[in-house]
């Protein structure tokens, strides 16, 4: 995970815990994700890692008829953060709107993030809703319709109120710069100075409603809305054409339990264990190839996904050409993708040094035991590690999970033993436990 991402992970946490503020990703969509802009939701998301939404490079303000643009967004306050890039944060609320952390990260001490929110104000959307009707030939609602799409607008961002530099040296993710991790390229990747500049007006997080079309120029955005609604107007796309979405904003908290992971884990891998043995076989050919190259692996994404919209068949990179893909299996795919491309370079590399020693089931237990037990936990903490999880691993492959699960923030203590529990692991916890999921399944594990 990059810096900028653990800055708006951690913002999100601290401005609004279990809500459905979304923290931005990309520093370099940001001006894809401010006030009225549209979005798209990623097909196969889902609530344990986090809403991922998708930029369309149009606003709402360009899919309407020419007409009068509405005042600019309000700002609802700033807010003042110190040394937040750990995410070990104790925030200290003085007056509503000034919130000052203190945090443990390495920082420049001199580093300070101030940031405000800005929002649409109701009085703006409404003069908007009486006054400008939908370009009902525009190129990009033609498409979208023909797709069945449901269209997101930002509704309120957080965003940077000046330029600032964040700097964080020494350990960035861990150290675990062991020889053995060298071929893995691994040596550099957790030993190294950080710094980003982050650009004055930079969103860092944002909200969103849903866009409701009626119609060929009638629209709303309705303040509340749920996974039953559909932008466009039913009867235009075949319903079985379309995938259920689970969505962040609908329920506007996690899920109730680690149970509940655990069954949508499942679901999921219960789809891709319908390929034959030689589909299973080559689709771990080719995630084995794109482990470590989260470029790669995201491109395999944005090509599934692709496929999906336009309803092409697809094959993967290793997959034989009589082996096609059903829409269900690559939406399992796309499930589990998504779950990949959270992970750093770093531990895709180590997973597939795990397949390698077939260790997987270990590290699938570890994980799936901390989960279990501490899934509500939302305080840090430090617990029992029950003996028994590590004792069948070698020294090098306890040094190897200790990599693998501390890279997600969970600092395992063998001596004691015990490890340490941060409720902000949580999500990049959860992506780790599908992810072992998933090649556990194609790797053959008992």
């Amino acid at each position: 995970m990059t810096m900028f991402e653990n800055v708006t992970r951690a913002l999100a946490r601290q401005l609004n815990p279990h809500g459905d503020l979304t923290p931005l990703d990309s520093l370099i969509d940001f001006k894809s994700f401010r006030p009225f802009c549209v979005v798209l939701r990623k097909r196969k998301s889902t609530l344990f890692w986090g809403a991922r939404y998708l930029r369309t490079d149009y606003s709402l303000l360009g899919l309407l008829e020419p007409g009068t643009s509405p005042t600019d967004p309000t700002d609802a306050g700033s807010f003042g953060f110190k040394n937040m890039l750990d995410a070990h944060l104790e925030g200290e609320v003085d007056v509503p709107r000034t919130v000052k952390v203190k945090g443990t990260a390495g920082l420049s001490r001199n580093s300070t993030l101030e940031v405000q929110t800005l929002s649409v104000a109701p009085t703006a959307l409404e003069s908007l809703h009486k006054e400008r009707k939908l370009a009902a030939d525009h190129p990009f609602l033609k498409e979208m319709r023909e797709r069945g799409e449901n269209l997101y607008v930002v509704m309120e961002v957080v965003e940077t109120v000046q330029e600032v530099t964040l700097e964080r040296a020494g350990k960035a993710e861990g150290c675990f710069s062991l020889p053995f991790f060298a071929p893995l390229g691994l040596q550099g990747s957790v030993n190294h100075k950080e710094a980003v500049t982050i650009p004055k007006g930079c969103v860092l997080a944002f909200r969103v409603r849903q866009l409701m079309i009626s119609g060929q120029d009638e629209w709303d955005i309705p303040h509340l809305y749920n996974d039953s609604m559909q932008t466009f107007p039913a009867g235009e796309k075949p319903e079985e054409e379309k995938f259920t979405l689970i969505q962040a904003s609908d329920v506007g908290e996690v899920h109730e339990d680690f149970k509940t992971l655990k069954e949508e884990v499942q679901r999921e891998t219960r789809e891709v264990g319908r390929l034959s043995q030689v589909g299973q076989g080559s689709l771990l050919s080719s995630l084995c190839n794109l482990l470590g190259k989260k470029k790669e692996l995201q491109d395999l994404e944005f090509e599934l996904e692709g496929a999906l919209d336009k309803g092409h068949e697809v094959t993967l990179e290793a997959l034989p050409k009589d082996v096609l893909l059903s829409k269900e299996s690559m939406g399992a795919i796309l499930y589990f993708l998504g779950a990949l491309t959270v992970l750093s370079e770093a531990q895709q590399k180590l997973l597939a040094k795990s397949m390698e020693k077939k260790i997987l089931p270990v590290q699938l237990k570890l994980v799936e035991s901390t989960l279990e037990q501490n899934f509500l936990q939302e305080k840090e903490g430090v617990f029992p590690l029950r003996p028994e999880l590590l004792s069948s691993l070698r020294e090098e492959e306890l040094t190897l999970t200790e990599a693998l699960v501390g890279l997600s923030g969970l600092e395992v203590q063998r001596s004691s033993p015990q490890y340490m529990w941060d409720p902000d692991t949580l999500p990049r916890l959860c992506a780790l436990y599908a992810g072992l999921s998933l090649l556990q399944l194609l790797a053959g594990s008992p």
